[in-house]
């Protein structure tokens, strides 16, 4: 397998590990989607672009470029809100202040039914 060929199977699993489509992905890394896109055919990013999936992904940027590994997870340090969990901040980030607090309710109230059983 090519070197081009495994970077974009890894953006692929990453993607899909993370379970976000490719407008999300590229708003994660800070990028536009036409260029996940490219990066998905086989172009390879800047460093700056594949240091930021890394980040993001928690694995390390040798892994991410297709380095033989059985461990893909070498990052030292977890970043504090990535993935899924980016998407729901940003999500979150957009809801005016009241239902914000009607949804922070109803997940209180779901959380304590879910300690009940």
């Amino acid at each position: 397998m090519k070197h081009r060929d495994r970077l974009a199977d890894r953006i692929a699993q990453v993607m899909q590990e993370l379970g976000v489509t490719q407008q999300e992905f590229a708003r994660l890394v800070g990028i536009s989607q036409p260029a996940i896109s490219l990066y998905l055919k086989g172009r390879v990013p800047p460093a700056d672009v594949l240091y930021r999936m890394a980040q993001i992904a928690g694995v390390s940027m040798e892994w991410l470029l297709g380095a033989e590994s059985s461990e893909p997870r070498m990052v030292r340090e977890s970043p504090p809100a990535y993935g899924k969990q980016a998407v729901l901040l940003e999500l979150w980030e957009r809801l005016p202040a009241e239902i914000q607090q009607d949804l922070l309710s109803l997940l209180r109230h779901l959380s304590g039914r879910m300690g009940e059983k």
